[in-house]
């Protein structure tokens, strides 16, 4: 029998509750009142009061807050997060473009995106990433073939065009298990109206997909940030998403661009924040302009999503990689710990958490969750992976996954940083300064010295890369 890497840990006052209990715990985590919470399970607030009285007592915490934020860690345990992995997944393929509109594109990509937020935001189902579904449509002929390489249950797929100032949106959802399509649905929308419709059609896809589990879907729906106001300013948002993925500094610094425009049309966006601060991780990274200025600002962005989405996982992500940022890995635990308690289909806070686990000396627990970000990214993490490998002394494995990066992003400037590294450990001096000689053209201000200074000059991972770098820049 294959020995589970998974932490040995004894019960929990969460086990120790009945299924109901705790499924009022999860709606107060959620943030619902009494009433709210009454109306969901069906019984009277007079009801729900009681339960919260005696839940708090059995939990053996002060409040509501205390409640609320105990779940959360509960429910970002490894334990209970291999539980949803090993739910049916969904992936929400990319959307096609159906006409030659150059804004058509943008908008597919953007509904994408937003599909595949909410359906991991609503669901206790993992939600596969869709950087790794939007490869999918190479992946294999047949619906059973594309799901079966991302590992997915479900395929949302559609396509989009305009006409006469009208969308028209169409949406299918198949069952790769059966073969069968169990869903259709295509409406038309006003030109400015699309977006206000992305809520219904994610309630209908939902639904459709788990009709046994309709009533328990429709009850532990998160309250929801407010939607943006203008269809502008989400679209500028997602334009600085993409130019944010190029990984260029040119880029980075245009996706900033369109953030700002894109808050300052729609200040509680929180995707835009979101964006501010991605984007101001990767400057601090890849040495792209101030450290101290966008340190600040990554800052500043965690703080505005957890205000605008408190029961999201964005802000606490943002405030992990802040933690990073200054060399406080363990201290990035917690935050992260929470992102992925909000919401267990954010890959890329299960990758970032295995990095800051591995550089606690938790190195079990750290493959086991960048084994969840792999199960919801298949086609993704593989510049992360190299990270990993890299912290755990994996050299070979190391390089191996940071030239594959380099494949699909070849200006990646972290990644050249990882495979130089590398390779100057394997003993490979000539293939290590053929990086950094590349890396070094694509990103002339990147420093070793001021990547020690960032992440930490005593963490044992973030030491060893900057003494490979300082030894190929000197020729050794």
């Amino acid at each position: 029998m294959k020995k589970s890497r998974l932490p040995a840990s004894s019960a929990t006052p969460f086990d120790e509750l009945s299924p109901r209990r705790r499924e009022l715990v999860q709606l107060l985590a959620k943030g619902l009142t009494n009433d709210e919470i009454a109306t969901a399970m069906g019984i009277t607030p007079g009801t729900v009061r009681s339960h919260v009285t005696a839940v708090l007592a059995q939990l053996d915490v002060a409040n509501r807050t205390e409640a609320a934020a105990a779940f959360v860690a509960w429910e970002a345990s490894p334990t209970q997060v291999a539980v949803v992995m090993k739910r049916p997944a969904i992936a929400v393929l990319s959307i096609l473009a159906l006409d030659e509109e150059p804004r058509t594109r943008a908008v597919a990509a953007a509904l994408t995106e937003d599909l595949a937020s909410l359906f991991s935001r609503w669901c206790w189902f993992p939600v596969i990433s869709t950087s790794s579904s939007a490869c999918a449509r190479g992946l294999g002929k047949t619906t059973c073939e594309v799901g079966q390489q991302l590992g997915a249950r479900f395929l949302v797929d559609g396509g989009l065009r305009i006409a006469g100032g009208t969308w028209r949106l169409s949406l299918h959802i198949d069952d790769v298990e059966t073969g069968h399509r169990i869903w259709t649905d295509r409406r038309d929308y006003p030109a400015e109206a699309l977006f206000d419709a992305q809520d219904a059609v994610c309630e209908a896809a939902v639904a459709a997909a788990y009709p046994v589990l309709v009533a328990r879907v429709q009850a532990v729906l998160a309250p929801r940030s407010r939607p943006p106001v203008e269809f502008a300013a989400w679209e500028l948002a997602h334009e600085g998403m993409a130019l944010r993925a190029l990984r260029e500094a040119d880029a980075n610094a245009a996706a900033l661009r369109c953030f700002r425009e894109a808050l300052a049309r729609e200040p509680h966006l929180v995707l835009a924040h979101f964006g501010v601060g991605l984007a101001c991780y990767d400057a601090v990274l890849n040495q792209w302009g101030s450290k101290a200025a966008a340190l600040e600002l990554l800052r500043a962005s965690a703080d505005r999503c957890i205000e605008h989405a408190p029961y999201g996982g964005e802000g606490h992500f943002l405030l992990g990689r802040y933690l990073q940022s200054r060399g406080e890995w363990e201290r990035a635990i917690a935050p992260l710990e929470a992102a992925v308690g909000r919401n267990p289909s954010f890959a890329l806070a299960h990758a970032t958490l295995s990095q800051s686990l591995q550089a606690a000396g938790r190195s079990d627990e750290s493959l086991v969750r960048m084994e969840h970000a792999v199960r919801l990214g298949p086609c993704t993490f593989v510049a992360m992976l190299s990270t990993l490998h890299f912290m755990r002394g994996e050299y070979e494995q190391s390089l191996e996954a940071a030239e594959r990066a380099l494949l699909s992003n070849p200006r990646y400037s972290f990644a050249y940083a990882l495979a130089a590294a590398s390779a100057w450990w394997l003993g490979d001096a000539g293939r290590g300064q053929a990086h950094l000689r590349v890396l070094r053209a694509n990103s002339p201000p990147f420093r070793p010295s001021g990547f020690a200074a960032t992440f930490g000059e005593k963490v044992d991972a973030v030491e060893r890369l900057a003494r490979a770098l300082e030894a190929l820049s000197a020729g050794r």
